[in-house]
């Protein structure tokens, strides 16, 4: 049987495109079940409705493409709505944040000028500028998290 596919482009904001093309190696990923984001997909597929209150829709520039394999729209579909395609976005802003501050906690940063230095390298590492995503936003989401990162670093 070949293998048949279909490609979805969700839009996503340029620092979350950025950050996804450094960890997948591309801006392209096959969705499954081995990574975390290829199970974020999958279960942005299932038939399950949010029931949260719908939220604005934000406009990004950027589009990150899946690849859904038949085995799965064939069972699914291949309908992603505009509020899961901004849950992936917002899942994996949420996991940048995670990783970068937990890679700042690791590096027992205690003082601002370390924080930044490092802050300023893993950015470089992903490409990811000031256009994308402000310095400042970061550290002050990091300052409001911090204690909560070291108790569990501590536990």
């Amino acid at each position: 049987m070949a293998n048949f596919a279909i490609t979805q482009h969700i839009p996503v904001a340029n620092h979350v495109y950025k950050y996804l093309v450094k960890r997948c190696g591309s801006d392209t990923i096959t969705a499954n079940r081995n990574t975390f984001i290829g199970c974020l997909i999958t279960t942005l597929h299932s038939r399950n409705n949010d029931l949260r209150k719908k939220q604005s829709v934000k406009k990004y520039t950027k589009t990150f493409n899946i690849v859904v394999p038949y085995h799965l729209y064939g069972k699914n579909g291949v309908y992603i709505t505009e509020v899961n395609a901004q849950l992936f976005n917002t899942m994996i802003d949420r996991m940048f944040r995670e990783e970068i501050y937990a890679h700042i906690m690791i590096c027992n940063i205690t003082n601002q000028t370390m924080f930044l230095k490092s802050l300023k390298s893993f950015l470089e590492i992903y490409e990811i500028s000031e256009e994308d995503i402000k310095l400042e936003t970061l550290y002050r989401d990091f300052k409001r998290k911090k204690e909560e990162l070291e108790n569990k670093l501590t536990a």
